[in-house]
C-alpha cells in the first residue's frame, strides 16, 4: 500500500512538471512578442524607434525584426526554464538602428533561461548579465527612441553637425544668436564651428539643410564665414559679437551672456 502510495506521488509529480512545461509553451508561443527593455551588463540599452519582435513556433523555429531587419533562428527549452536560442539569416537593409541591432542579435544568442506568463516574457543570461523584457504586441505602448539617419537621438536633443562629423546638442555646444528682423525673435539660430575654426555650421530655424561656411580672410584684417560666390549667409564678428547677415542685413545677433 505504501508503494502504490509513492508511485502515485511520483506519477502525480512528473505530470505535474510536464504540465508546467506545457504551459509555458503555450504562453511562450501564444504571442507576438515586442521588446520592452534590454539590460546588458548593468545597463540599460535605450530602445530603436522601431520596436523588435519575436515569434516562437511549435517546433524549433523562431523569427521576428530586430528592429529594421528581419531575422530567423532556432530555440530548444528544456526543464526548469532552461532556453537555447541561436540566430541564423537575416535582411541586410542599411537603418539607423545598426548599432543596436547588432547587439540585440547577439544578445539573443547569449540567453540560457526564460520565464513566461500571459502578460510578459523574461529571458536571461548567465551570471545575470543579461535582461530582455517582452510584452504581447499591442498590450503596452512602448515609445522607441527616434533617430535621424545619422543615428543621433533626436528624442534627447541630438543632431548631426556635419562640421563636427557627430551627434550634437546644438544648446549646448553652439553659440546661440537671436533674430534681429523679420525673424521669428522667439527661436534661436546657432552656429557650430569646426574644430580647427576653419568651418562654420549654420542652424537655422525651420531649414532642414544647415549650410557649411568656409573661413574667408578680410582685406581689412580678421576673418569672415561664408560661401564663395554666394550670398545666402555670412558669419563674421562686429563690436565682439558674432552676427549671420544676408546681403549685407543683419539677421541674427549673438545673445548676452
Amino acid at each position: 500500500m505504501k508503494k502504490m502510495k509513492l508511485m502515485m506521488f511520483i506519477l502525480l509529480a512528473v505530470l505535474a512538471g510536464c504540465k508546467g512545461k506545457d504551459d509555458s509553451l503555450i504562453r511562450l508561443r501564444g504571442h507576438e512578442w515586442q521588446l520592452k527593455s534590454m539590460v546588458e551588463n548593468g545597463k540599460v540599452i535605450d530602445n530603436p524607434q522601431e520596436l523588435p519582435t519575436l515569434i516562437f513556433t511549435d517546433s524549433s523555429a523562431v523569427y521576428g525584426s530586430a528592429g529594421c531587419n528581419r531575422f530567423f533562428g532556432t530555440y530548444t527549452v528544456e526543464d526548469g526554464g532552461i532556453m537555447k536560442f541561436k540566430t541564423g539569416g537575416a535582411t541586410m537593409m542599411y537603418c539607423p538602428d545598426m548599432s543596436f541591432e547588432d547587439q540585440y542579435l547577439k544578445a539573443l544568442n547569449k540567453v540560457n533561461n526564460y520565464v513566461v506568463t500571459d502578460k510578459e516574457l523574461k529571458m536571461k543570461g548567465a551570471n545575470d548579465n543579461l535582461l530582455l523584457v517582452y510584452v504581447p504586441v499591442g498590450s503596452e505602448k512602448i515609445n522607441g527612441v527616434a533617430k535621424d539617419k545619422h543615428g543621433c537621438n533626436e528624442a534627447a536633443g541630438y543632431t548631426w553637425s556635419e562640421v563636427r562629423g557627430n551627434c550634437i546638442r546644438i544648446f549646448e555646444e553652439g553659440i546661440a544668436m537671436l533674430a534681429v528682423t523679420g525673424q521669428d525673435t522667439t527661436l534661436a539660430a546657432y552656429v557650430v564651428f569646426a574644430a580647427d575654426s576653419t568651418q562654420a555650421e549654420a542652424f537655422i530655424p525651420n531649414e532642414k539643410q544647415h549650410p557649411v561656411l568656409k573661413r574667408r580672410s578680410l582685406p581689412e584684417g580678421g576673418y569672415a564665414w561664408n560661401i564663395e560666390d554666394d550670398d545666402t549667409y555670412n558669419l563674421r564678428q562686429v563690436d565682439g559679437q558674432w552676427v549671420l547677415e544676408q546681403r549685407g542685413q543683419v539677421l541674427y545677433r549673438q545673445t548676452a551672456d
